[in-house]
């Protein structure tokens, strides 16, 4: 079986960055978001699944598709800069080393990111959708 790269990892991942704080970083749902958290999720629509030429024996990378949420704060300019930073981050990211993963590079679907207004609490959030792109075999396994 091909090793598949984990949200858990992508999450760890975001946490480096340092837009947000550990903490504030998380996975799936959480029922109480604190304030400037970034919320790592599996995207709702996935794409096409790709057979390499030959098979699986031959792939050489996987690819996640993920949304981020940017929940940040009562301001809508500082949700914006901090939705920006972590859209630059993103879309600069090449050959990073996460959880023993090597992430290659990550493709963002939409030109920047998608302002998806309040929540019930007032807080500002913003989303980015991307595709993850790894090596298949993890540093940790070879």
């Amino acid at each position: 079986m091909i090793p598949l790269i984990l949200l858990k990892d992508i999450r760890d991942y975001i946490a480096t960055l340092g837009i947000a704080e550990d903490e504030n970083c998380y996975m799936g749902i959480l029922p109480e978001k604190e304030v400037k958290s970034i919320g790592t999720y599996p995207l709702k629509r996935a794409g096409k699944n790709k057979t390499p030429i030959g098979g699986e024996i031959n792939r050489s990378f996987g690819t996640k598709q993920v949304s981020f949420l940017v929940h940040w704060n009562k301001s809508p300019t500082e949700t914006e800069k901090a939705a920006n930073e972590l859209f630059c981050a993103l879309r600069e990211t090449k050959m990073q080393e996460v959880n023993g993963w090597m992430i290659k590079f990550i493709q963002i679907e939409k030109p920047e990111p998608i302002w998806v207004g309040m929540d019930s609490n007032g807080i500002y959030e913003y989303v980015i959708e991307c595709e993850i792109y790894y090596d298949k075999e993890r540093k940790d396994e070879e």
